[in-house]
């Protein structure tokens, strides 16, 4: 019973983050409008619904368990993969944006570093799969079209519902405050 409860509780948990997660996402422009939008509770229940939905499809898709963990990390190793190029780029190309934490040079190289290690733990680990018993090519090809309906729906976003192009670069976002110095 308790053991039930507990695993109760982690996919509430799940739920409750990834929805507000998406709800986020949708605010800030990164996803469909329609995911943020809150029901009368406050509660974004239409990314909730999504969260549910893939959530049980991959419960449905993938019957190991280790399998199903295994894809859920590749995406969250991804995610620091771009986070951490993210950091490096955004200093490269904009080294006077105002930065709440200031972090010294020694920083980029790395962040730098850790990104091609990270790149290198994800590569060999999804083409592991079936090595180290954590599902096999099925697995896979689920994980990456997870992930690439997330960029899809990014891309819909800023070409059909914002009508703007689709760049790597927000030019209206290059010019330098001159109150921030550079480290």
């Amino acid at each position: 019973a308790c053991i039930i409860a507990s695993l109760l509780l982690i996919m509430n948990t799940g739920l409750a983050d990834g929805s507000r997660a998406l709800y986020g996402m949708s605010t800030e422009g990164a996803t469909i409008k329609q995911f943020g939008v809150l029901n009368r509770h406050g509660v974004p229940g239409r990314a909730l619904l999504l969260a549910l939905v893939v959530n049980v499809g991959v419960l449905l898709f993938v019957s190991n368990p280790l399998a199903i963990i295994a894809t859920g990390n590749l995406g969250y190793l991804v995610a620091h993969v771009f986070a951490l190029s993210a950091f490096v780029l955004l200093r490269r190309d904009r080294p006077g944006w105002e930065r709440p934490i200031l972090l010294p040079r020694v920083f980029v190289p790395l962040a730098a570093a850790l990104a091609a290690f990270m790149a290198v733990v994800v590569v060999v680990g999804a083409t592991s799969f079936s090595i180290t018993g954590y599902g096999g090519t099925k697995e896979l090809l689920i994980a990456l079209a997870l992930l690439a309906s997330s960029v899809a729906l990014y891309a819909y976003r800023r070409h059909v519902q914002d009508g703007s192009r689709l760049t790597l670069r927000d030019p209206a976002r290059d010019e330098v405050p001159a109150r921030v110095a550079v480290r």
